[in-house]
C-alpha cells in the first residue's frame, strides 16, 4: 500500500463538509486547508531509487487523494500531468 497525494487542500462544498477529518486535522496542525498547493511528493509514482528502478513497487495499491480532493478546480492545471503518471504507471492500482 502506498498514499500519494500530489496536492494538499480542499474547499467545503456542502453539509457533509463540516465534518471532514481533512479539515479537522488541518486545523489542529495550524494549516490553512483552503490553499491548494502542490506537494513534495507531486512525482512519487514514478520516483525512482538510485537503481533506477520505481520505488512504488508494481502491483501495489496507491491510496489517491486522501487528504484532498482529486477534481477540486485549483488543482485543473496539475491533474494531466498526474492522469499521465497514472498511464506511466499502469502496474499500479490507483484507488480514488
Amino acid at each position: 500500500m502506498a498514499m500519494w497525494n500530489p496536492w494538499r487542500g480542499c474547499h467545503k462544498h456542502s453539509e457533509g463538509c463540516r465534518y471532514c477529518y481533512i479539515h479537522k486535522g488541518d486545523f489542529k496542525r495550524g494549516i490553512d486547508t483552503i490553499n491548494i498547493v502542490k506537494t513534495n511528493n507531486f512525482y512519487a509514482p514514478i520516483a525512482k531509487n538510485k537503481s533506477g528502478s520505481y520505488k512504488m513497487k508494481s502491483g501495489q495499491t496507491v491510496y489517491l487523494c486522501f487528504s484532498t480532493d482529486f477534481l477540486v478546480e485549483d488543482a485543473d492545471e496539475w491533474r494531466s500531468e498526474c492522469w499521465q503518471m497514472i498511464r506511466e504507471r499502469s502496474d499500479l492500482h490507483f484507488l480514488f
